[in-house]
């Protein structure tokens, strides 16, 4: 009885349909319902948000899912799944070699590149941008790139300034037009204004001068010039201290000499190619230091050489911004024998230091330049910061200068005017000396006085006695 219920049982069961009981399995990408029978989408960005990797988007579709790269990467086929592999970067740089343009460095990066310009172009968009040339002539904030004499062509990546005649670019092409004057280079006229070899030099620096303001800005000198004229410079002036050993002071000549040097190095600083210039012969040491550039450089300038240090800044060298000319220089010139041009009676306690600007107001400075004298002899002292005046012949003067610092080695002037430079010692003991002999002299004056005046009581006080004893005389009686 028992087995048969068993068996009877069994055939109900498997009389009943499976799916009643048991639902059939899903097809891939669907799970069963959480909600009646059957099955639904599997959402497979949702369920795993790394599923498709880096740099690409997962996008659901009914039973399965794709992945899509973001822009700027690739992937072996357009629409893939994790089994076809990730996202890779595509070369931009690669794939287009002129996607900068003609003057533009691509750099890839990933998803995306940027372009680097070359100089005189520039991108008009994004990073991304091709590169473009800059119309420096009619760029803004530079109305006259030229100056306002000068003419601005516009080149592929530059331009050229064109001058008129009477103004040049000193043989810098990209220089505003400045005016020159070629008067300070004729030859001297007097004989006592003539110097040994110098003759040479301004006719040297004269025919310069023209080929500069009449080569319209187009040409002019040479890549060294700047360099020779300054090496001649320096030769001649050697020349001059070496004849001038025992000749006595001369101020005429020295006046003549330290004006022919700075309006000739005035001339050859524009036209040096190197930033920092310097030469050192048996007598003068020069050192010139140029900035070239669209604006106006700033801070410290500094320069040195064996005896004298000048402490300065671009601002005070360049002066007006609104007037750059697109370079600026300052200059240190020492001598280290013109003590023998000087007065025998004024003893320098330095050596002879011309400093000159680009800045061509050097009368009243905005800031006093700072220089810093080694004493000739340690034993030094009294000294007294002193520039060469072209006033008369010429002579030394505390003018606009005065001592900062002072010890038995070195003295620090501070001056706010450009000029040639020294030191003198014995003007404080000539002042005091001068002193002494006001007193004396003022002293001498009250004896005087006094003398005068005890002369003039003497002879008052005998004309009231004369006076007193006339009126007193005893009266005469005569007898008729």
């Amino acid at each position: 009885m028992g087995v048969n219920l068993c068996f009877w049982i069994l055939g109900l069961y498997l009389a009943l349909p499976l799916e009643g009981i048991y639902p059939p399995p899903c097809q891939t990408g669907y799970t069963i319902s959480k909600i009646g029978s059957g099955c639904s989408d599997t959402d497979e960005c949702v369920e795993d948000p790394s599923i498709c990797g880096n740099h690409s988007t997962c996008f659901n579709t009914l039973g399965s899912y794709h992945c899509q790269c973001h822009p700027g990467f690739e992937s072996r086929i357009t629409y893939f799944t994790s089994a076809d592999g990730g996202c890779t970067d595509i070369d931009k740089c690669g794939e287009d070699r002129h996607i900068c343009g003609e003057w533009g460095t691509c750099h890839n990066m990933k998803g995306s590149y940027w372009c680097s310009c070359l100089q005189g172009f520039h991108q008009e968009g994004n990073i991304s941008s091709m590169c473009g040339d800059i119309n420096e002539c009619i760029g803004a904030g530079n109305k006259y790139p030229c100056g306002e004499n000068g003419t601005c062509w516009n080149l592929e990546g530059s331009y050229r300034c064109h001058c008129p005649p009477g103004f040049t670019t000193y043989g810098n092409n990209q220089s505003k037009c400045q005016e020159l004057n070629c008067d300070p280079f004729a030859t001297q006229s007097t004989p006592e204004q003539t110097l040994p070899g110098f003759d040479s030099l301004l006719s040297l620096l004269r025919n310069n001068c023209l080929v500069l303001i009449n080569s319209s800005g187009l040409a002019g000198a040479t890549e060294k010039t700047g360099e020779a004229l300054l090496t001649v410079l320096a030769n001649v002036t050697d020349v001059l201290q070496l004849q001038s050993n025992g000749q006595g002071g001369n101020s005429g000549k020295l006046t003549t000499l330290l004006r022919t040097v700075e309006n000739s190095i005035r001339l050859i600083a524009p036209q040096l190619r190197e930033n920092v210039s310097r030469i050192n012969t048996s007598h003068t040491e020069v050192e010139v230091v140029v900035r070239r550039d669209r604006t106006p450089p700033r801070g410290p300038v500094r320069l040195t050489n064996e005896n004298i240090q000048l402490d300065t800044t671009w601002e005070t060298a360049i002066g007006d911004d609104t007037n750059f000319p697109g370079f600026g220089f300052a200059i240190l010139l020492s001598y280290k024998s013109l003590q023998n041009l000087t007065n025998s009676s004024e003893q320098l306690s330095s050596r002879v230091v011309t400093v000159s600007v680009s800045n061509p107001n050097t009368t009243n400075l905005s800031e006093p330049i700072i220089l810093t004298f080694n004493h000739l002899k340690s034993s030094d002292a009294n000294t007294t910061c002193v520039y060469w005046s072209e006033d008369g012949e010429g002579a030394w003067s505390i003018q606009g200068c005065a001592s900062v610092m002072s010890n038995s080695t070195h003295t620090v002037c501070s001056c706010t005017h450009l000029s040639s430079f020294a030191l003198l010692r014995g003007i404080q003991e000539n002042k005091k000396c001068r002193q002494l002999q006001l007193v004396m002299w003022a002293g001498a004056s009250v004896a005087l006085a006094c003398v005068v005046l005890s002369l003039l009581m003497a002879l008052w006080c005998r004309f009231v006695s004369k006076k007193r004893n006339g009126g007193s005389r005893p009266e005469q009686h005569f007898n008729l």
